[in-house]
């Protein structure tokens, strides 16, 4: 049995991680969890 390169083996990974990623970036695109989470201390930051 021939074993593919590690860079062949992540490769799917990747392209599973880039893809959940896109899914719930169109799931929610109002608010992001992700996003809303890091604006939030900003906007304070900058109103206090």
């Amino acid at each position: 049995m021939i074993k593919p390169p590690k860079g062949i083996e992540f490769a799917p990974d990747m392209k599973r991680m880039v893809h959940a990623l896109e899914v719930l970036l169109k799931s929610k695109p109002a608010e992001p969890k992700e996003v809303t989470e890091t604006n939030q201390p900003v906007k304070k930051e900058e109103t206090a």
